[in-house]
């Protein structure tokens, strides 16, 4: 039985080798732009390292969007509101709440949402309503002071 030696931090590095097994994926051409020292000596005379200066800044007002809590929250929400839907009516949606938000959004589903008992229907147009009659909707208190006003 071969004994392992016990390391600690005083102990001194563990060499060990990698040798490349086939083509190498490292694309050579690119060695002279990736040296540290070319990136420094260009930076040195432009006051710019390139590949930062090569991304786009992008500028506005973010102030009504949610901070990152605020929007896991919604997330979990929803998600947790999606689980305690029926397996049958999950399973439509391959159990994704994605697919769920997308399909009952869209207002193409509306009756789709109605079927599966997931919105209520809209309310129907019916007769108009009886027309009040003409006395009914004041109080007696009004009728009793304009009879006594006539008198």
């Amino acid at each position: 039985m071969t004994k392992i030696p016990f390391r600690t931090a005083y102990s001194g590095p563990v060499k060990s080798q990698f040798n490349t097994v086939g083509e190498s994926m490292t694309q050579q051409h690119f060695a002279e732009e990736a040296d540290i020292g070319n990136i420094i000596r260009k930076h040195d005379r432009t006051g710019l390292i390139e590949h930062v200066a090569r991304g786009v800044a992008q500028y506005g007002d973010y102030t009504q969007v949610n901070e990152y809590r605020e929007s896991l929250d919604i997330v979990n929400s929803a998600t947790e509101s999606f689980m305690e839907l029926p397996s049958d009516i999950r399973a439509k949606f391959h159990n994704d709440p994605g697919e769920f938000f997308e399909f009952a959004t869209d207002p193409k589903n509306g009756e789709k949402m109605v079927q599966l008992g997931l919105a209520e229907a809209p309310p129907s147009p019916q007769a108009p309503a009886e027309p009040a009659k003409k006395n009914a909707s004041r109080p007696k208190a009004a009728e009793q002071a304009e009879t006594q006003s006539d008198e």
